[in-house]
């Protein structure tokens, strides 16, 4: 028998429960569990990133907006200083010419004018170069050239930068259509400018064919819807009072209104003064494009070229008119001549006026100290007659001379200011119209309140403001 312990077998460790796995639940952490918090990671990252891009494009957005607001705001009132400027050069013009008028003195009396003092001088043809020195230090280069003085040391000059031009346009030198409205017989004489306006044979197809709104309109019946237009009454104009004495007047009844009625859409009559030029579109045989560019406004972009206008004290500045509306206005009162009748006699004389004023104008010389003058000169009188009959241009006819001279003047009073002012992608062009006359000052109105000085009246007169830096009576902005 063996004494030794007996040994015990070596326990069997026991293996653990299998785990149970139920279905469609997955293990804890697991492969496709850290991909999933991956996904989510991303697609929180990309909204922060599109919150960002969107508060990004926001900022940028309203920052371009407020830099365009800026530069729209600038260029705004560089326009308007420009045109505050350009009334300061016509109210000057007294003084300029009192400055120089030892010099064009001389000059005048070379032409058979006389030592008389000259006339009011078209100083506003040279407006962009007396401003010259507020757009930078090129303008007041070339305006110091030219007067002697140095802008170097000059103090708050250059702010307009963003100034592109600046124009002042004589109105007082075209064909004014509101002085219709003063009287029948203003609307006589009106209507004989228009007759002299369209009087070249070379526009007869626009008088013998259908217009753009599909009716025959000869120069008579022409003549009678512009008058009929404007004028205050509901009378129709008599045209043959064209060919009588003015200081009649006579109607062939009602104003016939079947034409402005039958346009789709239609409309009536103004009868009223016109605001602005383009309103003349409106009339009869006025609204076909081919005619309005040969009688009205040959070059939109020049308004210098343009004829007519809806603005000025009444008479024609024979001094600053152009070659075309004097040949208008004679032709409105000259009898059987031949520039009014013959294209190329009227060719001849626009072209010899024209090379003309290219000499005085250029130099700042006015031609014509009175209407009767003017009057003179057209008859062949000395002392210019003579001279342009050496240009080939033969004396007119005038039987009613005086009445040529009362729609005839020899200074300006009324302009227009075109100012254009580009800052960054800003543009601004402003289109202001400055009536330089002495202006009533009627009670209770900004003219009293404001505190202006006022001329001495005698007694029941309102009173009148001094004109200053002239009356805006038209403002356009665009």
């Amino acid at each position: 028998m063996n004494d030794a312990p007996a040994q015990r077998a070596p326990k069997r460790r026991r293996r653990p429960p299998p785990i149970r796995r139920h279905a469609g639940r997955s293990t804890p952490f697991t492969v496709r569990q850290r991909g999933v918090a991956l996904l989510m990671v991303l697609a929180a990252v990309s909204l922060l990133y599109v919150l960002a891009e969107q508060s990004r494009s926001e900022v940028e957005v309203y920052s371009l907006s407020a830099f365009a607001a800026r530069d729209q705001l600038i260029a705004e009132y560089q326009a308007k200083s420009a045109v505050n400027l350009s009334r300061v050069v016509l109210h000057a013009e007294p003084t300029i010419r009192r400055a120089i008028a030892p010099i064009l003195t001389p000059l005048m009396a070379l032409m058979g004018r006389g030592l008389s003092a000259p006339p009011q001088i078209p100083i506003w043809e040279q407006a962009d170069l007396i401003i010259g020195p507020f757009r930078g230090a090129e303008g007041g280069s070339s305006l110091g050239q030219l007067a002697n003085v140095n802008f170097d040391e000059a103090k708050n000059l250059g702010g307009l930068t963003g100034l592109d031009s600046v124009r002042i346009i004589d109105e007082d030198s075209k064909i004014n259509v509101n002085t219709l409205v003063r009287s029948s017989v203003a609307a006589i004489f009106t209507a004989r400018q228009f007759q002299g306006l369209v009087a070249n044979p070379e526009l007869n197809p626009f008088f013998t064919e259908r217009d753009s709104d599909g009716q025959f309109t000869d120069r008579p019946v022409l003549f009678g819807a512009i008058v009929d237009y404007i004028d205050w009454d509901d009378s129709a104009f008599d045209v043959n009072l064209l060919n009588t004495n003015a200081a009649q007047t006579g109607s062939t009844g009602a104003e016939d209104g079947f034409f402005y009625n039958s346009l789709r859409p239609s409309y009536r009559r103004r009868n009223a003064p016109l605001d602005s030029v383009e309103e003349l579109r409106l009339i009869r045989g006025l609204a076909d494009d081919d005619l309005w560019s040969r009688i009205i406004d040959p070059d939109p972009g020049n308004p210098t070229r343009r004829t007519v206008t809806v603005w000025g004290q009444g008479g024609v500045n024979v001094n600053t008119a152009n070659a075309q509306t004097l040949l208008a206005l004679i032709c409105a009162f000259a009898v059987q001549a031949p520039q009014c009748n013959d294209a190329t006699q009227a060719s001849q004389f626009i072209t010899s006026i024209t090379m003309v004023q290219a000499l005085t104008l250029s130099m700042g010389i006015p031609l014509f100290n009175s209407p009767q003058g003017f009057v003179a000169t057209l008859q062949g009188r000395p002392p210019l007659g003579p001279m342009l009959q050496q240009l080939g241009l033969q004396p007119f006819t005038i039987p009613d001379s005086g009445a040529l001279e009362r729609n005839i003047a020899v200074e300006s009073k009324v302009f227009s200011v075109y100012a254009e002012a580009t800052v960054g992608t800003a543009h601004t062009r402003v289109h202001a119209v400055i009536d330089m006359r002495a202006q009533p000052a009627l009670p209770s109105t900004f003219l009293r309140a404001s505190g202006a000085t006022l001329a001495p009246t005698g007694t029941g007169s309102l009173g009148v403001v001094a004109a200053g830096g002239g009356t805006i009576i038209h403002w356009r902005e665009d």
